[in-house]
């Protein structure tokens, strides 16, 4: 695969004419794009086969399911009365069976709501032992002993012995592992852990059942090793576990790893395999998702304290929480590492790891439960304070529209300390010009004209300058709020040192289909993830209903503190029309912000009434590949990469399906 950093010029060579550099760096942008087209047509005639190829397997399944059916067979006298009909009356016929199947079929989907739940056809390989693994290990610097705890409490033996196989099967030799019964009341638990003769196997036993915590901490309080890697006694270690956390340790040093993971099913494969984000704090927040395996250096988890037994059940999630709180040193290694019993969500002990969060970091909010299940809750920040927002609208002759999102806004808002700052674009139709005229003595509206050529950037930017609010609001004016409490909410993740950009939910008219929810910068460019999908829908491990953070968030309807704006320049007006949002967010990120997507807050989005499709025809088309390859000529970092988005999945599919094993 060729890199980024393989096109980037040479600072320190000597300088190339202007027109020799200028010509060079049209040429390497040319280069990236055809690159990028041809990736891009490999995967989509790759995705495109795989999902036909297996759509034609499951109908012939299904075929053959239906064939050998008593219903098929008692049927059979009316399909050949039926075939006998008029075609009118065939056709008639097929759609009254095509409704009543819906109605008794509503678990059928369409296809792209598969990828909600899971990804489809994964199956875990076991990892190839390197032939000089010895080698690679002598060769590293830094060879770190893993304490691996792991507390137990009545066992199944045949659990025990898997979880043990799997620590002793480990190719990384430099660990320790730590058993502590938390008083089991079965005998065999003991026994099993006596009979041990490994040296590096140490025994704990508890004079009275203590719980999770506890047991875990009297682990801590007698391990040894540089990190301590956690373990669920009837969860397993994958072979190469210790390995690649070794190598991390060797490549970054950091305070904190984790993995991607899968759960051990009934039947004993594996499934609901997790590919996970790099570090995502606003997504820590609500869920525990970077999960296991879990792996803490040992110096540093000392001075963080153990686990706290007031936690029970959502312990691990409260350790990790005040761990991120003490480092950035933080690493994610994206490949399965932990097998993982499916275990129940403890609600209450999660919301009392949420809230104690909130007072430890001194923030003030709320925790919800979704609505949508409400076992798992998100934070609703307080905004700080009562500050000036300023809602930027850029417009141009679209007077219907634009009344209705300023009317939205005037009437739903339930925070009122706020300016609307509306550039006009020139407008010339007079029931718009009539429009904006009753607007220019509104005590709350601030109008600017700039009539020049469109130029979403500029009139952004523009419209900054013109505003007065510490904090910033870009909206769409073919927008309508739905969501009251829009504003503080948007404030109080804006208000975060570490967030830059806070986007919203954006549906379509109808409210129930969804525009925006987040933006995947995948292949072919920034898209938007779950696109057209029910707004209602979990999505891939619920990021459709909870604040996980994004490499970009839509301009469209995107708020952000004056100061972060200007820290990244504001809008860059070489990008007038498209990817001007994905630059900012990039910028952003390069900057050590997070981009968020407030998935509380709802808007209806009629996308592009105001200026038509960028995607209509092929000069668009081209324009958009030539402002595509600026962004990442600009953004390096985030060519071929969103770090937000797990490079196991496919890399051309929006709804977080399963990466191809030949991509």
């Amino acid at each position: 695969m060729i890199q980024p950093d393989r096109f980037r010029l040479d600072t320190h060579a000597q300088a190339a004419p202007l027109g020799e550099d200028v010509a060079c760096q049209d040429t390497l942008i040319s280069l990236r794009q055809q690159i990028g087209n041809l990736k891009t047509h490999t995967l989509d005639v790759q995705q495109k086969n795989e999902t036909l190829m297996a759509e034609l397997a499951q109908t012939r399944l299904q075929i053959e399911a239906i064939h050998a059916s008593a219903s098929w067979r008692i049927t059979a006298p009316l399909r050949y009365v039926a075939a006998r009909l008029p075609n009118s009356w065939q056709r008639w016929l097929r759609r009254i069976f095509r409704a009543l199947w819906w109605v008794v079929t509503p678990h059928r989907m369409p296809a792209r709501w598969r990828y909600l739940k899971r990804p489809l056809g994964y199956a875990y390989s076991p990892p190839c032992r390197p032939e000089d693994l010895e080698r690679i290990i002598e060769s590293m610097g830094q060879r770190p002993v893993f304490s691996v705890i792991v507390p137990l409490r009545d066992t199944p033996q045949e659990l025990f012995l898997k979880m043990l196989e799997s620590v002793q099967g480990q190719w990384y030799p430099h660990w320790e592992l730590i058993l502590v019964d938390d008083k089991s009341r079965t005998s065999s638990v003991r026994k099993n852990m006596e009979k041990l003769s490994d040296s590096r196997i140490r025994n704990v036993f508890l004079e009275k059942s203590e719980g999770i915590s506890a047991a875990t901490n009297h682990g801590l309080a007698v391990a040894t090793g540089d990190y301590i890697a956690f373990l669920d006694h009837d969860d397993e270690l994958t072979a190469d576990c210790l390995f690649e956390l070794a190598r991390c340790v060797q490549a970054q040093a950091p305070d904190y790893i984790y993995s991607d993971e899968d759960k051990i099913l009934a039947d004993g494969s594996f499934g609901d395999v997790f590919f996970k984000p790099d570090w995502s704090p606003d997504a820590l927040m609500s869920t525990m998702y970077t999960g296991r395996v879990s792996c803490v250096r040992r110096a540093f988890l000392a001075d963080v304290g153990g686990l706290c037994t007031e936690f029970d059940g959502a312990q691990d999630w409260d350790l990790i929480l005040r761990v991120t709180e003490k480092t950035q040193r933080i690493a994610h290694i994206p490949k399965v590492l932990y097998h993982r019993n499916a275990k129940p969500h403890v609600l209450e002990s999660g919301r009392r790891v949420q809230i104690a969060a909130l007072k430890r970091r001194r923030l003030a909010g709320t925790v919800e439960s979704l609505p949508q299940l409400p076992e798992y809750s998100r934070i609703n920040y307080a905004m700080r304070g009562q500050p000036l927002v300023s809602i930027i609208i850029p417009s141009k002759n679209n007077g219907p529209v634009l009344k209705c999102c300023i009317d939205t806004i005037r009437e739903k808002s339930s925070y009122r300390n706020f300016e609307i700052v509306l550039l006009d674009n020139g407008s010339s139709e007079a029931g718009t010009l009539a429009y904006l005229k009753t607007l220019e003595s509104a005590p709350d509206i601030k109008m600017v004209h700039h009539d020049a050529p469109f130029n979403h950037s500029e009139l952004s930017n523009i419209g900054s300058r013109a505003a007065s609010g510490e904090i910033l609001l870009f909206l769409n004016d073919d927008t309508e709020v739905l969501t009251p409490d829009w504003i503080e909410r948007m404030a109080g993740y804006a208000q975060l040192d570490h967030v830059g950009a806070v986007g919203a939910k954006l549906l379509y008219p109808g409210g129930s289909k969804m525009q925006h929810a987040g933006v995947l910068n995948l292949v072919q460019g920034p898209s938007h993830a779950f696109f057209q999908c029910d707004a209602d829908e979990p999505g891939y491990f619920l990021r459709n209903l909870i604040e996980y953070d994004w490499a970009a968030v839509t301009g469209a309807c995107l708020m952000i503190e004056r100061g972060k704006f200007n820290a990244v320049g504001g809008f860059d007006e070489d990008f007038p029309a498209a990817y001007n949002d994905a630059d900012l967010c990039f910028g952003l990120v390069d900057k050590g912000f997070y981009n968020v997507v407030c998935q509380a807050v709802r808007l209806i989005h009629h996308e592009s009434l105001s200026r038509g499709n960028d995607h209509a025809d092929e000069q668009q088309l081209r324009r958009l590949a030539l402002l595509r390859g600026a962004l990442y000529a600009k953004h390096p970092r985030f060519w071929d990469r969103d770090p937000f988005y797990s490079i196991n999945l496919a890399q051309d599919n929006i709804y977080f399906a399963l990466r191809s094993r030949e991509g």
